[in-house]
């Protein structure tokens, strides 16, 4: 039983993981939509014991902005210090 929630919870971690990765803003999509699908997916990871770094989530979030924000992604990954989730989301709903 042990190796069965062993390779089920693999399975969901290796599942969330390739959704964070793969996430991209809609074209469509407000940008609270957006934040809102990676914060759900990030909070879904803890729950079968798998934690996200923030630095990874910045930089997966900042990825999948479209390239009408590559400005935006570009100042920001220029700095000499990664932001936050949180204050990302913040700059990007002021932008």
């Amino acid at each position: 039983m042990v190796g069965i929630f062993k390779v089920s919870n693999a399975n969901q971690i290796l599942f969330l993981k390739n959704k964070l990765k793969d996430i991209k803003k809609g074209k469509d999509e407000d940008i609270q939509s957006y934040f809102l699908r990676i914060t759900e997916i990030k909070n879904d990871l803890p729950s079968i014991g798998e934690v996200i770094p923030g630095r990874e989530l910045t930089l997966t979030t900042i990825g999948g902005l479209p390239h009408e924000w590559y400005v935006f992604r570009t100042t920001i990954l220029n700095n000499d210090q990664i932001l936050g989730f949180e204050e990302l989301m913040l700059r990007c709903i002021q932008e």
